[in-house]
């Protein structure tokens, strides 16, 4: 069956708001996890900030998409939209684990991803469940 066009523009309109969000959170995430470490986050740390957010970044996109966590019919309402984010986020966090120890030289203790995994899910799980709902009333 074929799709119209204008579905499958806005079907990437949606998707690439989705991915510009996830990775604007991940990145807030990210200088607030520096600002609390006493390191540079402010705008002239974009940088650096940017370099720390970049495994988890990576780890999410691929996570994400496996899991179906820009799937619209994945996605549509809130409660689906959280679930999705948390399961891409499980396999996200644990594939930027494994990319920022490459790019560190170690892995960090648990505690690190304990931390990591539920702020950076409130974070996510936040911006996209008001996505959700922001997009739910404009279909209603």
């Amino acid at each position: 069956m074929a799709t119209h066009p204008t579905e499958v523009r806005a079907s990437g309109r949606r998707t690439a708001i989705l991915v510009a969000g996830d990775i604007a959170a991940l990145l807030v995430f990210a200088a607030i996890g520096r600002r609390s470490h006493g390191e540079a986050a402010g705008p002239g740390a974009i940088l650096e900030v940017a370099r720390t957010a970049a495994p988890f970044i990576l780890g999410w996109l691929i996570a994400a998409s496996l899991a179906g966590a820009y799937a619209p019919g994945r996605t549509r309402g809130p409660g689906a939209m959280l679930l999705a984010t948390l399961i891409g986020w499980t396999g996200g966090l644990i594939l930027g684990a494994v990319f920022r120890a490459i790019m560190i030289g170690r892995f960090s203790p648990i505690s690190f991803y304990v931390i990591t995994f539920l702020v950076a899910l409130v974070i996510l799980g936040g911006w996209r469940g008001v996505f959700a709902l922001v997009e739910g009333r404009r279909a209603g």
